[in-house]
């Protein structure tokens, strides 16, 4: 059975947005504290652990637009030299390769098992309401069949 609004797992609205912010801005912090710590490469990953939770949460289209905000953000403020486009080389382009990548494959799948698991809920409740429509059924017809079978013995007698 094909299901057409499989689409429709995820949240719609405001909140999804005001949501999808508020872990852009812990994300930024975190990394904004942790960028000492952290190796040269490593400047993306609080970002791309946001844009896969938000590919959970909310759906592919948040988490593009997420990674959209994030990868000027992480260059500008996480990278040498800091708050500068300036140095970008050939080294930037791989990270910039690697995590789109990663983010949009993700992301992508992401979205699609969670369309699958939420086809398999509505098919199960399909199935279930089915499933009690024919006990419903089934026990109309032992009652119907129960006075049919009382008629015949009272006029047997």
């Amino acid at each position: 059975m094909k299901l057409r609004n499989a689409r429709n797992w995820k949240q719609s609205g405001i909140r999804p947005f005001v949501i999808c912010l508020f872990n852009f801005a812990i994300a930024f912090g975190l990394g904004f504290i942790l960028i000492p710590m952290l190796d040269e490469y490593l400047f993306m990953l609080f970002f791309t652990i946001n844009c896969i939770a938000i590919a959970y949460l909310f759906g592919f289209q948040y988490s593009i637009g997420v990674f959209l905000l994030s990868m000027p953000t992480a260059f500008y403020f996480f990278r040498r030299p800091f708050y500068s486009f300036e140095s970008l080389d050939h080294q930037d382009i791989y990270i910039i390769v690697a995590y789109t990548t990663i983010i949009v494959l993700a992301s992508w799948i992401v979205e699609w098992l969670q369309r699958e698991r939420y086809t398999a809920v509505l098919l199960q409740r399909v199935s279930e309401s089915r499933y009690q429509l024919l006990i419903e059924s089934d026990q109309a017809r032992r009652i119907e069949y129960a006075k049919h079978v009382q008629k015949e013995t009272k006029a047997a007698d």
